[in-house]
């Protein structure tokens, strides 16, 4: 699509000079099936503020464009953009928008970085923004309409907690659900549901750019067809469809629902973006501060772009500290910029990255990114996450912002040696891009751990996540391990059959309210019951099925112990041998591999040494994703290496020394920290150090 115009863009195009200069295009009067004429001005933001509306769409397949005129030229353009022009023509009067595809020389890589990074000021000065979400369809008139229906204060006000008491649970428990109508079984109900899930699954509302493009101005028009609502009328659409808590929408609802919830949080996100900027309307009374970037690109992934450098480039207006980061360059290619934005999260300490690392979380063509680079791109949104609970802080305090003197918890990258080196079948952008950072690709990150153990129980996990006989087998399997152990209580006290079933939803309730063995007692037996109902629905499912759900356990995740008795959730792609650790700083913990250098392999294999210390020898690791390490979540690592100043790989005569330290299990010191002296038996595996990951 960028190449479409080249022949003519010198024609249609006078380079772009002065402060903050755009084109704007005006769309000249016209009926339906005139051809359509349009004349492209230059102007500055200054001379054009408030006299154009900006447009949002999606730019679609480039399959069937379409032409159109442009100063006396003939210009090809996405059939999606042709559509939306033609609906917002007028029949007797000129109106003049700014729409990226033509307004912008998308041949020229230089303009494009240059507009992209004055984009958010386009927006905030537009006198109107219109939002188009394709040609109508079946549902679109039924939902536009239900939209245009809606109640908005009252939901606007039942979405947020108004400076209140109330917790955010609070606030979803009350909310209105569209799914709980009495009249489920009334077809006209049924068909009004199906109609506003599928509106809320067009492309538009999971597009990336759409964050800031919907957010940034006060007046926000949706289009569809004839039908038109302000942006709030949306959010409420969105708010009515959003479950109370864990669940599924009815059995008629055929449309996959992460896609679904996926599109609801993009509206949402946009919502509070708005929330931010224009709080006069939205929270009068209340400074809402704008936040880092390393909030933003936790959900990165979960919104669309056609060009893999805009999960990153269009989060350089709401993240406040985006030009700390990254400069909008198109000439860089994404998994440079990746890498990049990596490096410099890592030095500040900063790990929050790290979500979207990993061999788990990487999409299998991701190819030459080392295992510590985030992959933001399009289908990565739902791969092996491990949704955090707010009083996680497995590594201690997590750092978000920069600052100019980070401290002694910062990372590093560095050069692997010569001989350690991997081939590496670089891609034809890297080949011609003459840039230092290229250097990445054959570097280690250095970061600290404090705690690293190795796998050697690994649960079977679900092909068939339907398949029952398959659940209860795994479950049976897992529980007589468990019964066979030496410690038949766990570190913290609990029965190892409890702490294992916890382990299993991540200690969280169908609410997400961290629970305990009382909560295992009251719902288990009704969980494993229903499995071997044969009449089983999802009308009569019990609440711990709900917390299986939330957690994937048995499907994405898998149960794991480790050599000094960790129970853990692993992602699904975990190996025996594997190690579950903690870094400083980073508020889950993570799963590595073992890696053995090129140099080290026999005829291009890795060996794998006669020897249970392979682990614990190796020098480098694979980050493999994150991992819920039960009873460790809440830094327990950091306060047991403080009180008993635990060594990593300690001599046996430090080793000694600690274990009497800590009264081996039986001291104050234990009671002091308020955990149980079980986990005495973990003091080996405590420990500070740098691990490199590759």
């Amino acid at each position: 699509m960028e190449t479409w115009n080249t022949g003519i863009a010198s024609l249609l195009y006078r380079p772009l000079s002065g402060l903050m200069p755009v084109r704007l295009l005006r769309l000249h009067p016209g009926n339906p099936g005139d051809d359509l004429n349009t004349e492209i001005v230059s102007t500055n933001l200054e001379e054009a503020d408030g006299e154009y509306e900006a447009t949002s769409y999606t730019w679609g397949s480039p399959e069937d464009p379409h032409c159109m005129t442009c100063n006396d030229l003939k210009v090809t353009i996405q059939r999606n953009a042709f559509e939306m022009l033609n609906a917002l023509r007028m029949p007797d009067e000129i109106r003049t928008i700014w729409i990226d595809a033509i307004c912008i020389d998308q041949s020229n890589i230089e303009e494009r970085a240059s507009q992209v990074s004055i984009m958010h000021h386009i927006y905030r000065r537009a006198k109107r923004v219109l939002v188009w979400l394709g040609k109508p369809d079946e549902y679109s008139y039924l939902a536009m309409t239900y939209a245009a229906g809606l109640d908005v204060p009252k939901l606007l006000e039942e979405s947020k907690s108004g400076g209140t008491a109330a917790t955010e649970w609070d606030i979803y428990t009350r909310k209105s659900y569209f799914f709980d109508s009495g009249e489920t079984d009334s077809p006209q109900y049924r068909t009004l549901g199906v109609a506003l899930v599928k509106f809320i699954n067009r492309p538009w509302f999971n597009r990336v750019w759409v964050q800031q493009e919907a957010a940034l101005c006060r007046q926000t028009r949706v289009i569809c067809a004839e039908e038109e609502v302000g942006w709030d009328n949306i959010y409420a659409l969105a708010w009515m469809l959003l479950p109370r808590s864990i669940g599924l929408y009815p059995d008629w609802i055929s449309d996959d629902m992460n896609r679904t919830l996926d599109n609801i949080f993009a509206i949402q996100s946009i919502q509070r973006r708005r929330r931010r900027l224009f709080a006069d309307v939205y929270l009068p009374g209340k400074d809402l501060p704008f936040s880092p970037l390393i909030t933003y690109l936790a959900h990165s992934s979960r919104f669309g772009a056609t060009d893999p450098r805009d999960k990153l480039f269009s989060l350089q207006y709401f993240a406040e500290d985006a030009s700390t980061w990254f400069e909008v360059d198109y000439g860089v290619p994404w998994q440079i910029l990746y890498a990049d934005v990596a490096r410099r999260f890592l030095q500040q300490g900063i790990l929050g990255f790290l979500k979207n690392a990993g061999r788990a979380r990487q999409k299998p063509d991701g190819g030459i990114l080392p295992s510590w680079v985030p992959d933001f791109r399009d289908g990565n949104s739902r791969r092996s996450i491990i949704t955090e609970h707010p009083r996680w802080m497995a590594g201690g305090t997590k750092t978000e912002m920069a600052t100019a003197y980070p401290g002694k918890t910062v990372g590093s990258v560095h050069s692997l040696p010569k001989r350690h080196r991997r081939r590496l079948d670089l891609p034809e952008e890297f080949k011609s891009f003459k840039d230092t950072r290229k250097a990445l690709f054959q570097s280690y990150a250095s970061v600290k751990c404090m705690m690293s153990d190795e796998i050697v129980y690994l649960a079977d996990v679900l092909d068939n996540p339907f398949d029952i006989e398959a659940t209860r087998k795994i479950l049976r399997k897992d529980l007589a391990f468990i019964e066979e152990l030496e410690h038949q209580t766990y570190l913290n006290n609990e029965s190892a059959t409890d702490a294992y079933k916890l382990t299993l939803i991540l200690s969280s309730n169908h609410e997400q309210d961290l629970v305990d063995s009382e909560y295992v007692h009251d719902n288990w037996d009704d969980w494993t019951r229903w499995l071997e109902d044969s009449r089983r629905g999802r009308e009569s499912m019990p609440i711990w099925q709900h917390s299986m759900e939330a957690s994937e356990a048995l499907q994405g995740f898998r149960f794991a112990m480790t050599k000094h008795g960790y129970f853990c959730l692993v992602p699904r792609a975990t190996q025996l041998h594997d190690v579950v650790g903690i870094f400083v700083g980073y508020v889950l913990g993570v799963v590595l591999r073992p890696w053995q250098p090129p140099s080290t392999r026999v005829n291009g294999i890795e060996t794998r040494e006669e020897t249970s210390n392979r682990a614990e020898d190796a020098e480098y690791f694979e980050l493999i994703g994150d991992s819920y390490i039960h009873g460790m979540m809440t830094n327990e690592a950091r306060c047991i290496i403080e009180e008993f100043n635990c060594k990593h790989k300690p001599t046996k005569a430090q080793l000694d020394a600690t274990v009497r330290t800590s009264g081996s299990g039986c001291g104050e010191s234990w009671t002091t920290l308020g955990l149980d002296g079980g986990y005495s038996r973990t003091l080996e595996t405590l420990g500070d150090r740098l691990v490199k990951l590759v």
